[in-house]
C-alpha cells in the first residue's frame, strides 16, 4: 500500500490573529483544526494598515498550538508616490529589501520545516513567493479568495494582469463561496477544475447560544432594550449607515430600540457624524474593538443581528459574511444584504431575511418584522442554529487537507 506524504503548508497572509476581520478568523480556523504538524504561518507583528504594532501578538502566538513566524512585514506599506522619480526611490529603498527579506525567511521556513504546499492568503502582494516556491522547490501553491480581491476594480492595470498570471501559475483555487468561484471563472478566466469552493465555517465550540450578558448590559445601558447588533470592520460596504438612517422609522413602532455597532474602521467618524446629524445619540451605541473572548456574549446579548451589505460602484462586495454564520450559532436570527457572498451565508426566510442595502425602508421593515414578531424570528434562530452547527470548522479545514492531499499526491505520481 502507498505511503501518503504528510501535508506541511505554510500559509503566507499579512492578515491573521490577533487582527480581527473574516479573513484571519478563516485563517486562525484552518490552523487550529488542522492535523498536528500539518499548519505553519508566516505573517508579521506590525499591521502593515495603520503601522501599529499588532496588540497581543506575542501572547496569541504562545498559546497557538501551531507553528507562527513573524516578521515586521511581508509587505511595504501603501504609499502613494509622487513621481516617478518618487516611485523609483521607493521601490529601491522599501519594496525591493523588504522583499528579498521575506523571500529569505519563506526560503528558510520551506527548507527547515519541510514545507510542501504554499497555500497565499493575499492573492496581490503574496502571490509571487509560492511562484518561487513552485520553482525551486516543488512547492504545490494554492489561492485562498475570498472575492473582493478579484472583483474590486483597479485603476493600476498591472494589478489585473499579475491576479491573473498568478491564478493561473496556482495548482489550486479555493472560493468561499459560489459568488466568488462564479467571479473567478468570469473575471479571472480561472479553469473550473481548478477552483474548489470551500464556504466558510464557524467555530461552534466559541460560538454558542447564552444568556444575555449583564454586564455588557450594564456597560451599554441596554436594560430592557431590544437590541440589534452588528459586528465588523466599520467600513462602508457593510451598510452601517443605512442601518442608522432606517432607525428614525423603527422607533415609531420600537421605541426600546438599541442599535449596538462592535468593531472600528475608517468608517467609523462617517457613521458617527450621521448619528449626530439625525440626533439618533439615546439609539446608537458604538463599542468599538472587544477582547476577542467578549464577542460571544455581545452575539448572546442582542436580539437580532443586521449588517444589510451592499455592492459599491467599484465593486466591492462582500465574499461571503462570516458574522452571519457566528450569530446563527449564537441562535440569533440575521438580517443581511442582498450582494454578494451573503446570499449564501444568510438563506432567506429560514436563518434571517435578505434586503437591498440601499433601500433604508426595506431595511428598516426587515428588523421591524423580526422583532415584533416573537413566533417568526424564533423559527429562523432554531433553523440558524442547525445551519452553523452543520458548517463547524471541522468539516470546512477537511475539505482544505483533502485537497493538499490530492495535489502532493499528483506530485508523487
Amino acid at each position: 500500500m502507498e505511503k501518503k506524504t504528510k501535508t506541511r503548508c505554510l500559509l503566507i497572509t499579512s492578515i491573521f490573529p490577533p487582527i480581527h476581520g473574516g479573513s484571519a478568523v478563516v485563517y486562525e480556523n484552518l490552523c487550529k483544526y488542522a492535523p498536528q504538524d500539518s499548519m505553519f504561518v508566516l505573517t508579521p507583528w506590525r499591521n502593515y494598515a495603520t503601522g501599529n504594532v499588532i496588540e497581543g501578538w506575542q501572547n496569541f502566538d504562545k498559546q497557538a498550538p501551531y507553528y507562527i513566524e513573524r516578521m515586521e512585514l511581508l509587505r511595504p506599506y501603501s504609499i502613494q508616490s509622487k513621481s516617478r522619480l518618487h516611485s523609483l526611490w521607493l521601490l529601491a529603498t522599501q519594496d525591493l529589501p523588504l522583499k528579498l527579506k521575506t523571500l529569505l525567511k519563506v526560503i528558510s521556513i520551506v527548507r527547515s520545516k519541510k514545507i510542501n504546499i504554499i497555500c497565499v492568503g493575499e492573492l496581490n502582494s503574496g502571490s509571487w513567493l509560492g511562484f518561487i516556491c513552485q520553482k525551486l522547490f516543488g512547492c504545490k501553491m494554492i489561492n485562498y479568495i475570498h472575492g473582493e480581491e478579484i472583483t474590486t476594480t483597479t485603476p493600476y492595470l498591472l494589478y489585473g494582469r499579475g491576479k491573473k498570471f498568478y491564478l493561473k501559475q496556482a495548482n489550486a483555487v479555493i472560493a468561499v463561496s459560489e459568488f466568488t468561484r462564479n467571479a473567478l471563472i468570469k473575471m479571472m478566466e480561472v479553469p473550473v477544475e481548478k477552483i474548489k469552493v470551500i464556504t466558510n465555517g464557524v467555530d461552534t465550540n466559541k460560538f454558542f447560544p447564552g444568556k444575555k450578558d449583564k454586564k455588557i448590559i450594564r456597560k451599554h445601558n441596554l436594560k430592557d432594550k431590544s437590541v440589534i447588533l452588528t459586528v465588523g470592520r466599520l467600513i462602508e460596504r457593510k451598510g452601517f449607515d443605512n442601518t442608522i438612517r432606517a432607525l428614525p422609522e423603527i422607533i415609531k413602532s420600537i421605541p426600546s430600540i438599541n442599535y449596538l455597532i462592535v468593531g472600528d474602521g475608517e468608517y467609523r467618524q462617517r457613521l458617527e457624524s450621521l448619528v449626530t446629524e439625525l440626533e439618533l445619540h439615546s439609539y446608537v451605541t458604538f463599542a468599538g474593538r472587544i477582547a476577542e473572548e467578549d464577542l460571544v456574549k455581545y452575539y448572546q446579548t442582542c436580539d437580532l443581528f443586521v449588517m444589510p451589505n451592499r455592492e459599491l460602484s467599484d465593486h466591492d462586495t462582500e465574499g461571503f459574511g462570516l458574522v452571519f454564520l457566528e450569530a446563527n450559532a449564537c441562535q440569533k436570527a440575521v438580517v443581511g444584504g442582498r450582494a454578494g457572498g451573503a446570499i449564501e451565508a444568510v438563506k432567506h426566510e429560514q436563518t434571517g431575511l435578505l434586503v437591498d442595502g440601499y433601500n433604508v425602508a426595506e431595511i428598516g421593515d426587515a428588523i421591524v418584522k423580526l422583532l415584533k414578531n416573537h413566533e417568526y424570528r424564533q423559527k429562523m434562530e432554531i433553523q440558524g442554529l442547525e445551519t452553523a452547527q452543520n458548517a463547524n470548522w471541522e468539516k470546512q479545514t477537511a475539505s482544505f487537507f483533502e485537497l493538499c492531499q490530492q495535489l502532493i499526491q499528483e506530485n508523487s505520481k
